[in-house]
């Protein structure tokens, strides 16, 4: 009798402790959830073309699509490939703004600012340095780095990876954060598919800015985005 109840008496503390452990782990991880949720500021609108943009990040990133430079005819790559210049150009195409026709027509008129001698529709508004001019003279130039840096969904950031400073990679901010507070940015380099990353300050940041320059639509009512997880950036093996 005596063993039996010794028996029952140690189940009923196993059974206790299961119980305060399970308590404590659900609270634990309950109160991580709150405090990663109260981190993350408060988007309370976001413009038809933010909106336009960003939903075609994640058509981008959903379709897989692989790195691939080249020249097509017709300007744009097949479906399935690119480079970091095509996750902006399809963006913002998907917000209604034409890049492939703006820096064209840009380029012609004001040459010497491209330092283009024979513009190629086909090829000119799929090079990172061109989208720098062309954002430069067409959007909102805004501060690198800092407090006033006031990054966005839907900003186009600008890196260099090289030692000269030259202009070599392109991506569009989103409306996520990363383990760090700051933004996260969708880009498509050589070690990756059109991706989401913690990328935002993996290199020097040479250009930041905001379309449209003048006449924003009316912002539109929307509720905050809970953070995305971070994924550490791969390494930008070429230039575009």
């Amino acid at each position: 009798m005596a063993r039996r109840f010794i028996y029952l008496g140690v189940l009923s503390i196993v059974a206790a402790s299961i119980f305060i452990g399970r308590h404590l782990f659900v609270s634990h991880h309950h109160n991580v959830r709150a405090a990663v949720a109260t981190s993350v500021p408060t988007l309370e609108y976001l413009t038809p073309f933010q909106s336009a943009v960003l939903k075609d990040l994640q058509r981008q990133i959903a379709a897989k699509i692989r790195y691939e430079p080249g020249y097509f005819s017709g300007g744009d790559p097949p479906p399935q490939v690119g480079v970091c210049t095509d996750v902006v150009i399809q963006s913002y195409r998907a917000a209604g703004v034409d890049l492939r026709q703006r820096v064209d027509v840009d380029i012609r008129q004001h040459r010497s600012a491209y330092n283009v001698r024979h513009p190629d529709r086909n090829i000119d508004y799929r090079r990172v340095r061109d989208l720098k001019v062309f954002f430069a003279r067409d959007a909102i130039s805004l501060p690198t780095s800092g407090p006033h840096a006031d990054w966005r969904p839907a900003d186009v950031v600008v890196w260099s990876s090289v030692s000269s400073g030259v202009p070599n990679h392109i991506g569009i901010v989103t409306d996520h954060l990363d383990a760090k507070g700051n933004p996260t940015v969708v880009h498509h380099t050589i070690d990756t598919m059109v991706c989401e990353m913690d990328w935002l300050h993996k290199f020097p940041i040479v250009a930041h800015f905001r379309w449209p320059k003048q006449g924003a639509a009316l912002p539109q009512p929307i509720a905050a985005k809970p953070p995305k997880p971070s994924i550490n950036g791969a390494k930008l093996a070429r230039a575009n």
